[in-house]
Protein backbone atom coordinates (compact mmCIF):
# COMPACT_ATOMS: atom_id res chain seq x y z
CA UNK A 1 0.00 0.00 0.00
CA UNK A 2 1.31 3.33 -0.83
CA UNK A 3 2.41 6.04 1.94
CA UNK A 4 -0.26 8.06 1.11
CA UNK A 5 -2.98 6.09 1.77
CA UNK A 6 -2.32 6.15 5.09
CA UNK A 7 -3.14 9.92 5.59
CA UNK A 8 -6.35 9.02 4.42
CA UNK A 9 -7.39 7.04 7.13
CA UNK A 10 -10.01 8.57 9.26
CA UNK A 11 -9.54 9.27 12.95
CA UNK A 12 -10.73 6.19 14.80
CA UNK A 13 -13.96 7.14 17.38
CA UNK A 14 -16.32 5.07 19.40
CA UNK A 15 -20.29 5.76 18.69
CA UNK A 16 -20.59 8.08 21.78
CA UNK A 17 -17.51 10.00 20.41
CA UNK A 18 -14.62 9.10 22.66
CA UNK A 19 -11.16 7.13 22.08
CA UNK A 20 -12.30 4.41 24.70
CA UNK A 21 -11.86 0.73 24.26
CA UNK A 22 -15.24 -0.46 25.34
CA UNK A 23 -18.06 -1.30 23.10
CA UNK A 24 -17.95 -2.09 19.20
CA UNK A 25 -15.86 -0.16 17.31
CA UNK A 26 -16.25 0.47 14.08
CA UNK A 27 -13.01 1.22 11.60
CA UNK A 28 -13.42 2.79 8.20
CA UNK A 29 -10.27 2.03 6.26
CA UNK A 30 -9.92 3.43 2.47
CA UNK A 31 -10.18 1.13 -0.53
CA UNK A 32 -7.30 -0.71 -1.68
CA UNK A 33 -6.80 -1.20 -5.22
CA UNK A 34 -7.98 -5.02 -4.85
CA UNK A 35 -10.78 -3.25 -3.10
CA UNK A 36 -12.04 -1.23 -5.98
CA UNK A 37 -11.47 -4.02 -8.51
CA UNK A 38 -13.76 -6.25 -6.53
CA UNK A 39 -17.01 -3.61 -7.18
CA UNK A 40 -18.50 -1.44 -5.12
CA UNK A 41 -20.49 -4.24 -2.90
CA UNK A 42 -17.20 -4.46 -0.76
CA UNK A 43 -17.61 -3.18 2.49
CA UNK A 44 -15.16 -1.16 4.10
CA UNK A 45 -16.42 -0.71 7.51
CA UNK A 46 -14.99 -4.08 9.11
CA UNK A 47 -16.41 -4.76 13.18
CA UNK A 48 -13.36 -6.13 15.70
CA UNK A 49 -15.62 -9.01 16.18
CA UNK A 50 -15.55 -9.68 12.20
CA UNK A 51 -11.79 -9.18 11.83
CA UNK A 52 -10.82 -11.38 15.47
CA UNK A 53 -13.34 -14.28 13.25
CA UNK A 54 -11.25 -13.98 10.33
CA UNK A 55 -7.57 -14.01 12.51
CA UNK A 56 -9.02 -17.18 14.18
CA UNK A 57 -9.66 -19.11 10.63
CA UNK A 58 -6.82 -17.44 9.13
CA UNK A 59 -4.56 -18.84 12.14
CA UNK A 60 -6.20 -22.34 11.58
CA UNK A 61 -5.05 -22.65 8.09
CA UNK A 62 -2.00 -20.80 8.19
CA UNK A 63 0.51 -23.05 8.32
CA UNK A 64 -1.05 -25.35 5.75
CA UNK A 65 -2.81 -22.85 3.54
CA UNK A 66 0.56 -20.76 3.53
CA UNK A 67 2.96 -23.44 2.63
CA UNK A 68 0.07 -25.63 0.58
CA UNK A 69 2.01 -25.80 -2.45
CA UNK A 70 5.45 -26.90 -0.74
CA UNK A 71 3.29 -29.51 0.89
CA UNK A 72 1.86 -31.22 -2.38
CA UNK A 73 5.18 -30.96 -3.82
CA UNK A 74 6.32 -33.27 -0.38
CA UNK A 75 3.96 -35.49 -0.61
CA UNK A 76 4.99 -36.05 -4.44
CA UNK A 77 8.17 -36.27 -3.58
CA UNK A 78 7.74 -39.03 -0.88
CA UNK A 79 5.27 -41.09 -3.39
CA UNK A 80 7.79 -41.15 -6.00
CA UNK A 81 10.97 -41.84 -3.07
CA UNK A 82 8.59 -44.82 -1.92
CA UNK A 83 7.93 -46.09 -5.80
CA UNK A 84 11.20 -45.72 -6.77
CA UNK A 85 12.30 -47.88 -3.61
CA UNK A 86 10.01 -50.52 -3.99
CA UNK A 87 11.29 -50.99 -7.83
CA UNK A 88 14.92 -51.04 -6.64
CA UNK A 89 14.01 -53.57 -3.83
CA UNK A 90 12.29 -56.12 -6.66
CA UNK A 91 15.18 -55.34 -8.83
CA UNK A 92 17.93 -56.46 -6.13
CA UNK A 93 15.62 -59.71 -4.81
CA UNK A 94 15.43 -60.41 -8.75
CA UNK A 95 19.55 -59.77 -9.27
CA UNK A 96 20.29 -61.58 -5.85
CA UNK A 97 18.21 -64.12 -7.06
CA UNK A 98 20.47 -64.98 -10.32
CA UNK A 99 23.68 -64.29 -8.44
CA UNK A 100 22.34 -67.01 -5.98
CA UNK A 101 21.60 -69.19 -9.33
CA UNK A 102 24.55 -68.55 -10.98
CA UNK A 103 26.83 -69.71 -8.22
CA UNK A 104 24.67 -72.89 -7.64
CA UNK A 105 25.33 -73.50 -11.18
CA UNK A 106 28.83 -72.68 -11.20
CA UNK A 107 29.15 -75.29 -7.98
CA UNK A 108 27.56 -78.06 -10.49
CA UNK A 109 30.32 -77.68 -13.29
CA UNK A 110 33.42 -77.20 -10.66
CA UNK A 111 32.15 -80.83 -8.94
CA UNK A 112 31.59 -82.08 -12.06
CA UNK A 113 35.29 -81.23 -13.07
CA UNK A 114 36.62 -82.63 -9.99
CA UNK A 115 34.77 -86.34 -10.61
CA UNK A 116 36.95 -86.57 -13.80
CA UNK A 117 39.76 -85.79 -11.95
CA UNK A 118 39.05 -88.71 -9.44
CA UNK A 119 38.11 -91.21 -12.01
CA UNK A 120 41.70 -90.15 -13.66
CA UNK A 121 43.58 -89.94 -10.06
CA UNK A 122 41.69 -93.45 -9.55
CA UNK A 123 43.02 -94.82 -13.11
CA UNK A 124 46.68 -93.57 -12.62
CA UNK A 125 47.38 -95.60 -9.50
CA UNK A 126 46.68 -98.55 -11.35
CA UNK A 127 50.43 -99.62 -11.35
CA UNK A 128 51.01 -98.91 -8.20
CA UNK A 129 48.44 -101.29 -6.81
CA UNK A 130 50.08 -103.79 -8.65
CA UNK A 131 52.81 -103.29 -6.06
CA UNK A 132 53.12 -106.30 -3.35
CA UNK A 133 54.24 -105.79 0.52
CA UNK A 134 56.73 -107.46 0.07
CA UNK A 135 58.50 -104.92 -2.71
CA UNK A 136 58.18 -102.17 -0.36
CA UNK A 137 60.39 -100.75 3.02
CA UNK A 138 56.88 -100.44 4.92
CA UNK A 139 54.06 -102.64 3.73
CA UNK A 140 51.28 -100.50 5.36
CA UNK A 141 51.68 -97.73 2.46
CA UNK A 142 50.00 -100.45 0.17
CA UNK A 143 47.58 -101.24 2.57
CA UNK A 144 46.80 -97.20 2.85
CA UNK A 145 46.91 -97.05 -1.04
CA UNK A 146 44.41 -99.53 -1.73
CA UNK A 147 41.91 -98.39 1.01
CA UNK A 148 42.11 -94.72 -0.50
CA UNK A 149 41.48 -95.99 -4.07
CA UNK A 150 38.61 -97.85 -2.99
CA UNK A 151 37.03 -95.03 -1.17
CA UNK A 152 37.77 -93.13 -4.37
CA UNK A 153 35.41 -95.58 -6.42
CA UNK A 154 32.71 -95.10 -3.86
CA UNK A 155 30.32 -93.10 -6.39
CA UNK A 156 28.44 -91.22 -3.51
CA UNK A 157 25.17 -89.18 -5.38
CA UNK A 158 24.35 -85.54 -4.05
CA UNK A 159 20.77 -84.70 -3.29
CA UNK A 160 21.11 -81.10 -4.67
CA UNK A 161 20.13 -79.66 -7.84
CA UNK A 162 19.99 -75.68 -8.64
CA UNK A 163 16.50 -74.68 -10.28
CA UNK A 164 16.05 -70.94 -11.38
CA UNK A 165 12.13 -72.01 -10.52
CA UNK A 166 13.67 -72.40 -6.69
CA UNK A 167 13.94 -69.83 -4.08
CA UNK A 168 16.99 -67.85 -3.31
CA UNK A 169 17.11 -69.85 -0.01
CA UNK A 170 16.81 -73.34 -1.90
CA UNK A 171 19.36 -72.69 -4.02
CA UNK A 172 21.93 -71.31 -1.51
CA UNK A 173 21.50 -74.35 -0.16
CA UNK A 174 22.26 -76.82 -2.75
CA UNK A 175 24.85 -74.81 -3.44
CA UNK A 176 26.34 -75.45 -0.06
CA UNK A 177 25.73 -79.17 -0.64
CA UNK A 178 27.36 -79.41 -3.88
CA UNK A 179 30.62 -77.27 -2.71
CA UNK A 180 30.73 -79.72 0.49
CA UNK A 181 30.62 -83.02 -1.70
CA UNK A 182 33.22 -81.17 -4.48
CA UNK A 183 35.60 -80.72 -1.15
CA UNK A 184 34.79 -84.48 -0.37
CA UNK A 185 36.26 -85.43 -3.67
CA UNK A 186 39.07 -83.01 -3.69
CA UNK A 187 40.06 -84.99 0.01
CA UNK A 188 39.54 -88.36 -2.15
CA UNK A 189 41.56 -87.12 -4.98
CA UNK A 190 44.16 -85.97 -2.30
CA UNK A 191 44.42 -89.12 -0.09
CA UNK A 192 45.23 -91.25 -3.15
CA UNK A 193 47.82 -88.93 -4.54
CA UNK A 194 49.42 -88.97 -0.97
CA UNK A 195 49.17 -92.87 -0.79
CA UNK A 196 50.73 -93.61 -4.06
CA UNK A 197 53.33 -91.33 -3.10
CA UNK A 198 54.21 -93.05 -0.30
CA UNK A 199 53.90 -96.17 -1.58
CA UNK A 200 56.27 -95.43 -4.47
CA UNK A 201 58.97 -93.79 -1.66
CA UNK A 202 58.59 -96.85 0.27
CA UNK A 203 59.35 -99.38 -2.90
CA UNK A 204 62.55 -96.90 -3.60
CA UNK A 205 63.56 -97.02 -0.50
CA UNK A 206 63.71 -101.10 -0.55
CA UNK A 207 65.04 -101.06 -4.31
CA UNK A 208 67.87 -98.76 -2.97
CA UNK A 209 68.57 -100.93 0.27
CA UNK A 210 68.39 -104.23 -1.61
CA UNK A 211 70.99 -102.51 -4.77
CA UNK A 212 73.30 -101.26 -1.81
CA UNK A 213 73.33 -104.78 -0.19
CA UNK A 214 73.71 -106.59 -3.44
CA UNK A 215 77.06 -104.24 -4.52
CA UNK A 216 78.40 -105.07 -0.93
CA UNK A 217 78.09 -108.66 -1.58
CA UNK A 218 79.33 -108.40 -5.00
CA UNK A 219 82.57 -106.81 -3.85
CA UNK A 220 83.03 -109.50 -1.65
CA UNK A 221 82.66 -111.72 -4.38
CA UNK A 222 85.14 -109.47 -6.49
CA UNK A 223 87.73 -109.36 -3.70
CA UNK A 224 87.74 -113.44 -3.30
CA UNK A 225 88.20 -113.54 -7.21
CA UNK A 226 91.29 -111.35 -7.38
CA UNK A 227 93.14 -113.38 -4.02
CA UNK A 228 92.81 -116.74 -5.72
CA UNK A 229 92.69 -117.12 -9.60
CA UNK A 230 96.02 -117.12 -11.20
CA UNK A 231 96.07 -115.00 -14.44
CA UNK A 232 99.14 -113.58 -16.27
CA UNK A 233 96.87 -110.90 -17.46
CA UNK A 234 97.90 -107.86 -15.55
CA UNK A 235 95.57 -105.39 -17.24
CA UNK A 236 92.42 -107.49 -16.30
CA UNK A 237 94.27 -107.55 -12.48
CA UNK A 238 94.43 -103.97 -12.47
CA UNK A 239 90.93 -103.33 -13.75
CA UNK A 240 89.34 -105.56 -11.56
CA UNK A 241 90.98 -103.67 -8.44
CA UNK A 242 89.88 -100.64 -9.75
CA UNK A 243 86.55 -101.51 -9.88
CA UNK A 244 86.47 -102.92 -6.24
CA UNK A 245 87.87 -99.75 -4.92
CA UNK A 246 84.92 -97.83 -6.60
CA UNK A 247 82.09 -100.31 -5.57
CA UNK A 248 83.72 -100.74 -1.61
CA UNK A 249 83.04 -96.81 -1.62
CA UNK A 250 80.18 -96.53 -3.22
CA UNK A 251 78.26 -99.22 -1.24
CA UNK A 252 79.55 -98.10 1.84
CA UNK A 253 80.00 -93.70 1.68
CA UNK A 254 77.06 -93.44 -1.12
CA UNK A 255 73.74 -91.41 -0.13
CA UNK A 256 72.08 -91.85 -3.90
CA UNK A 257 68.53 -92.10 -3.37
CA UNK A 258 69.10 -93.89 -7.33
CA UNK A 259 69.47 -97.54 -7.13
CA UNK A 260 69.96 -97.62 -10.87
CA UNK A 261 73.15 -95.80 -10.02
CA UNK A 262 74.16 -98.98 -7.49
CA UNK A 263 73.08 -101.67 -10.10
CA UNK A 264 75.20 -100.00 -13.10
CA UNK A 265 78.42 -99.83 -10.86
CA UNK A 266 77.96 -103.60 -9.52
CA UNK A 267 77.44 -104.71 -13.32
CA UNK A 268 80.35 -102.59 -13.98
CA UNK A 269 82.47 -105.01 -10.80
CA UNK A 270 80.44 -108.28 -12.34
CA UNK A 271 81.87 -107.24 -15.79
CA UNK A 272 85.97 -107.01 -14.41
CA UNK A 273 85.23 -110.47 -12.35
CA UNK A 274 84.40 -112.25 -15.58
CA UNK A 275 87.42 -110.45 -17.40
CA UNK A 276 89.68 -111.82 -15.15
CA UNK A 277 88.24 -115.15 -14.52
CA UNK A 278 88.79 -115.66 -18.30
CA UNK A 279 92.49 -115.16 -18.18
CA UNK A 280 93.20 -117.32 -15.21
CA UNK A 281 95.85 -120.01 -15.70
CA UNK A 282 94.68 -123.39 -15.86
CA UNK A 283 95.94 -125.71 -12.40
Amino acid sequence: MAENEFREWPEVRTPNGTHGASGSRTYDFPLTDEDRLAGEGVSRGLSIGSIEGTVEEAAQRGFVYRHRRELVGIVAVVAVVAVVTSVAWGFRQHVDSQEVLSSCQQSVSIYQANTERLKKTVDGAADDLQIAESQVQDPKTVTALHAAVDAGNDKTKIDASCDASASVEDNQSSDEKITEATRRLGDKVEAILSAKAAVERSKNARDVSVAKADLANKVNEGQSVLGTVKSNDLNARQNLSAALNDSQQMAIMSSSADPNEYLKQTSKLQNAIDKLNATAIAQ
